[in-house]
């Protein structure tokens, strides 16, 4: 069997948060307006739809909408009345096809050029809207094809859930994704939702993952106060990458369903003509899983398939976050944002699965250069009660003679361990600095886009590069191709992944 580095708060605080939310449905009554609204929503689109063919994609899509009851008094309702009883319904998605190239194994230790991902995707993404009460929103895909060493049919219902209006009070409840932070690509301030790094697709946003959970809004413009509680646990996933060939990844070890093992955080929002701001709180458990390493058989003198074998298992942990961002523009034709976020996990010292507290840091400008859009960033992350990389002493033939039990070999493997999960969790050095630019060039009245996302890590010489190039050819129908680069030293992350994720892709997209 093959070993692989990454495989696929209180009680009381739980049922105060239960009690508020069955009370706000019961008590508050229905928006007197409609208004904008956080919770609204906002439905995929195809990134090339310009203003000039959005009706086209309205006429694609399946409405139906329903008055008021069979028996309603007409003389008695007003158009108002009527907008507050109505139903709507309306059918978007997608039909996509796409082909990943990359490096595969070939299974004698070497590499070459080959498919690491090519399906064919529906999306059917429903609407529902129900006048100035509420509306729900789902997002169902079937695919079928490779995702890397995955093949077969997959269906994945990314969202589903349901928005309540009540007065100052926005509710969303069920299957969702949340997303904090309002610096580009790289938020130290989100940490509520998932990703999946072995999916494949042109658009960034695919890799999240969607999670159950409540999110609460208490309007109080120009403040909004934000909820969010996620009872239960999704752990982000990268692709399979061996680290040893002798370990083996037991059954994760994550929380337990009790109420009082989910995720709880706070953000208040302040949000002005041309400055938005907030400070958040969470805790909970990070969706990153440290390694942790349990035992192991030696080899006692001979290389077999069943020792020598090297147990370690993904274990989750929780940790306070504390952070804040802000957006704002200089005149018209400078924006600045920042972000940043302090991470502290809990019962560090005893759990050595876990990174050590660090603060990380985003400030960035965006500017547009007529059909150009530029953004730049500079990241930074400083490691608490920093180590250096720890020197494991022996080597594979050590613990093939090994026998069981020895303390030295239990030293080394735990200073193995340890070098993983500092690589891991981006901690290989004390003080990093990195640097990221997105730039897109938009031509032809906004039917072609060519653009590109760049990151590079100074200090551990890591780095990324994601050119992408998009064509409307018509009216909902698009074409992309593209590619993704990950590159750095031995021990490093990038390195780790570099041959599972970089490759070149091209994809077909009709969306209605």
């Amino acid at each position: 069997m093959r070993p692989y580095l990454f495989r696929s708060s209180s009680l009381r605080r739980s049922l105060a948060l239960l009690t508020a939310l069955g009370s706000l449905s019961l008590l508050c009554v229905p928006r007197a307006f409609a208004q904008e609204s956080p919770l609204e929503d906002t439905p995929g689109e195809d990134p090339l739809s310009s203003d000039d063919t959005s009706s086209s994609s309205d006429e694609a899509s399946v409405e139906v909408s329903t008055g008021g009851g069979l028996f309603e008094s007409a003389s008695s309702s007003s158009d108002s009345e009527s907008s507050s009883a109505g139903l709507s319904f309306e059918l978007g998605g997608y039909v996509r096809g796409d082909t990943f190239i990359g490096v595969v194994p070939t299974g004698d230790g070497r590499t070459s050029a080959g498919i690491n991902a090519a399906y064919g995707e529906l999306s059917l993404q429903p609407t529902i809207r129900k006048g100035t009460w509420g509306s729900a929103f789902a997002d169902m895909r079937f695919r079928y094809g490779q995702q890397l060493s995955d093949s077969g049919l997959f269906l994945d219902l990314r969202e589903a859930y349901v928005n309540l209006y009540a007065g100052p009070f926005d509710i969303r409840l069920g299957k969702q994704i949340v997303v904090w932070g309002r610096a580009d690509a790289f938020n130290p301030t989100n940490n509520l939702s998932a990703v999946d790094f072995r999916i494949r697709s042109p658009m960034e946003d695919d890799r999240r993952l969607g999670n159950i959970g409540a999110r609460v809004y208490l309007n109080l413009l120009p403040f909004r106060v934000e909820g969010v509680w996620m009872p239960l646990y999704v752990a982000t996933t990268y692709p399979d990458v061996e680290i040893n060939r002798f370990v083996r990844f037991q059954e994760p070890r994550y929380p337990t369903q009790t109420l009082g093992s989910g995720t709880f955080a706070g953000r208040l929002h302040l949000e002005l003509d041309k400055f938005d701001a907030s400070v958040s709180y969470l805790y909970g458990y990070a969706p990153l899983p440290g390694f942790e390493y349990n035992s192991y058989l030696g080899g006692m003198g001979a290389e077999t398939p069943e020792r020598p074998a090297v147990f370690v298992t993904r274990t989750a942990y929780n940790h306070h976050v504390i952070g804040g961002d802000f957006s704002t523009t200089i005149g018209d034709w400078l924006g600045v944002r920042g972000e940043a976020a302090f991470r502290s996990p809990i019962r560090r010292e005893e759990r050595p699965f876990t990174p050590k507290p660090d603060l990380q840091w985003v400030l960035g400008v965006d500017h547009e250069f007529g059909d150009v859009m530029i953004i730049a960033q500079y990241l930074g992350r400083y490691t608490f009660n920093w180590e250096p990389k720890r020197f494991a002493t022996g080597s594979d033939q050590d613990l093939i003679n090994a026998n069981d039990g020895q303390p030295n070999v239990n030293l080394a493997l735990s200073d193995l361990t340890f070098n993983s999960n500092q690589m891991l969790f981006n901690q290989l050095k004390e003080v990093q600095h990195l640097a990221s630019v997105r730039a897109e060039w938009k031509l032809l009245q906004e039917k072609l886009s060519i653009s590109a996302l760049g990151l590079v890590n100074f200090s551990t010489s890591e780095w990324a590069l994601m050119p992408k190039v998009g064509y409307q050819i018509t009216g909902g129908l698009s074409a992309y191709v593209g590619g993704e680069i990950y590159a750095g030293p031995e021990g490093t992350l990038f390195y780790m992944v570099r041959e599972a994720l970089s490759s070149g892709y091209f994809e077909l997209r009709a969306s209605f």
